[in-house]
């Protein structure tokens, strides 16, 4: 995945919602052994906020805390979210709404299979 957005392929997109949980993935206790630092997560901040649209959307989801993603793939106008995140893939009601929006869903593998040779 990442060659393919290195070399031009596909582009990724972002929110904020995603950006927010970057930061709180970031100073989770088990990653504390790379020493992150609070400037480091500034930094990442600041490099990103240029790329993050701001975008609410309503969807009713199974979880919550997917809707970043959603967000994020809607605010860059993107056509497929690439996840390997069951709950997003097993969710019907939300492919469908997708679906209707143009955005589809697919896993990593696939994508790769499928884009990547």
């Amino acid at each position: 995945m990442l060659e393919l957005v290195r070399d031009g392929h596909v582009q990724a997109v972002a929110s904020w919602g995603l950006a927010e949980e970057i930061v709180e993935v970031l100073r989770r206790p088990r990653l504390r052994r790379y020493r992150i630092t609070e400037r480091d997560i500034s930094d990442v901040l600041v490099l990103l906020a240029p790329l993050l649209p701001d975008v609410d959307i309503e969807v009713e989801m199974h979880d919550p805390s997917d809707v970043p993603v959603v967000s994020a793939a809607l605010a860059g106008a993107a056509d497929i979210i690439v996840t390997g995140d069951r709950g997003l893939l097993e969710d019907a009601d939300l492919g469908s709404w997708l679906e209707q929006r143009g955005v589809g869903l697919q896993r990593p593998a696939e994508f790769v299979d499928r884009f990547g040779g």
